[in-house]
């Protein structure tokens, strides 16, 4: 079986792929030979997503409202691709997982306002939500009251996301002690380079990898923490607040002295050369060690340690506390990632296409995946998969992975839309999660204290500020200027093709004179708005 299913997801990751399923063709808004709705949908999956039309939870959503669904599955470079298609009006009916608020404005009139589809009547579970959690609705509008896409709520989930793992079972081999400290990792690291921690007699050994650019949920800059800024919900494009001000950590001498140890840790073989090319499968991979079952990563950023290391692996690995920076003579208040919001609510989880021609059909199909039953099977799988069990009334258990040399983990993620998927899991719903939610709770403990620090003046709420559609298109395009200097300079300093210290003042240059200035002033103003309400 395990076989069976490292196939699926490699060769899901090697392009994007379309399934026709739920007895689908083409066709949208014409009926089959049952009666039901025929409608097209693409959803945007992780890596690991098996072919969804094997779902029978999803078939079941697709019978329940009447609909015969023709599945688009892309599994790769949808950032890439996306504007192309957008431009040409190439949608289908429904988009999951596949939209940010900025297309909206960008691609006016290609979605649909779904404001008078929902309420009580028609959306019974999308209005329960928007009722009982406010905070979707203000997540899901627009400044001017309009719902393109739908959030989903999931709270069950903790408040940050990365743990960074070491593993002590290599510590213990070579007599060390946790690093606490940013000098203190760099002995570790060439202590785990150097002294074959595995004890296989090959330099195999990776003492530090990482996955993403710049701001990615597993990249090295989240030690950025270390220096004392507040980061929260992975500090997408480095924005954070700090004493009530909105600022980008990318142009921050802080920043500066992070991308200066970095590099240092690379240029002395501590990081892994391939990280900054891998992408998440060949990341994950590697953290499970190789065909002998010895590991073969010493610290690596990841969500739980059965996901990330697999089950032969994870008694190796434990958490890591925040780092605190001590060289240069400098000390800060240590911070780590706050991640609450970004973990347990999303936008645009769904929406519609403003072509689609039976909308009325649409929005009671987007109505199942919120209801308390499927909510519950879109994150951990169908009951008729037997992924997930009926306890009681809205209770439920999510069982063990059919494959025991499977993690939990990654089954999820193989068998669901998992959190990519539009949900609304109650307050009130009861469920018995498998081992890894209580592992991932567990783990987090070493951030309580750094957590609690987070106040009102270092929180930064980006995904609840709000834009006019003349603020959306500005920063749409000056963003795009901003990220492409900043990514590019990540990678140029990590490896070592420029100097820091040489090129920071002209690259701050540059990222101020694309746009960031005028970026900082728009993100000032909603931050000012968000808080005065």
């Amino acid at each position: 079986m395990r076989k069976k299913v490292l196939s699926i997801l490699l060769t899901a990751v090697m392009a994007a792929s379309t399934f026709t399923g739920c007895g689908g063709s083409s066709g949208s808004g014409t009926t089959d030979a049952n009666g039901n709705t025929k409608l097209t949908a693409l959803f945007v999956a992780h890596p690991l997503t098996a072919d969804i039309t094997t779902f029978k939870w999803l078939q079941e959503f697709a019978d329940d409202a009447g609909v015969n669904i023709e599945w688009e599955v892309i599994y790769s470079d949808w950032d890439q691709t996306k504007p192309t298609r957008f431009a040409s009006g190439d949608i289908p009916d429904l988009l999951f997982n596949a939209t940010v608020d900025a297309d909206y404005i960008t691609y006016n009139g290609l979605f649909e306002d779904l404001t008078p589809y929902i309420s009580a009547d028609t959306t019974p579970n999308i209005q329960a939500m928007f009722d009982e959690e406010p905070d979707t609705y203000v997540l899901a509008q627009t400044p001017e009251g309009k719902i393109f896409g739908l959030p989903k709520f999931q709270g069950k989930w903790p408040d940050t996301n990365g743990v960074l793992f070491i593993n002590q079972k290599w510590l213990d081999n070579l007599g060390l002690e946790a690093p606490t400290t940013f000098s203190e990792l760099e002995k570790v690291l060439t202590a785990f380079k150097n002294n074959d921690p595995n004890g296989n007699g090959i330099a195999d050994e990776i003492p530090l990898d990482f996955n993403g650019w710049f701001g990615a949920a597993y990249s090295l800059s989240n030690l950025v923490g270390g220096l004392g800024i507040q980061l929260t919900n992975w500090g997408t494009d480095g924005y954070f607040a700090e004493d009530g001000k909105v600022k980008n950590y990318a142009v921050d001498e802080r920043y500066k002295k992070l991308m200066k140890y970095l590099a240092k840790l690379y240029s002395e073989g501590l990081i892994n050369e391939n990280a900054i090319t891998n992408d998440y499968s060949m990341f994950q991979s590697l953290s499970r060690g190789n065909e002998n079952g010895e590991a073969l990563v010493g610290v690596v950023y990841g969500w739980e340690e059965t996901d990330k290391f697999g089950n032969n692996l994870a008694d190796e690995y434990v958490a890591l506390s925040p780092l605190a920076y001590d060289l240069d003579g400098e000390t800060y208040d240590t911070r780590w990632t706050y991640d609450y919001s970004g973990l347990n609510m999303s936008t645009n989880r769904v929406c519609m296409s403003s072509k689609c021609k039976n909308k009325e059909a649409a929005v009671k199909f987007m109505d199942q995946f919120y209801s308390k039953e499927g909510s519950v099977q879109v994150l951990f799988g169908g009951i008729s998969d037997g992924n997930v069990s009926s306890t009681g009334d809205n209770s439920y258990k999510v069982n063990d992975p059919q494959d025991p040399s499977v993690d939990a983990g990654t089954w999820k993620w193989t068998y669901s839309f998992a959190d990519n998927g539009p949900m609304y899991i109650r307050r009130d719903t009861t469920i018995d999660m498998s081992g890894d939610m209580d592992n991932a709770i567990r783990e987090r403990e070493v951030y309580k204290d750094a957590l609690a620090k987070v106040t009102d003046d270092d929180y930064y709420p980006q995904m609840f500020m709000k834009y006019t559609e003349d603020e959306q298109n500005e920063m749409a395009v000056l963003q795009a200027n901003v990220t492409n200097i900043i990514d590019n300079q990540w990678g140029l300093w990590l490896v070592g093709d420029e100097d820091v210290d040489s090129t920071w003042d002209a690259y701050v240059k540059s990222v101020e004179d694309a746009g960031l200035s005028r970026i900082l002033e728009i993100r000032q103003n909603a931050f000012d708005k968000y808080r005065a309400n």
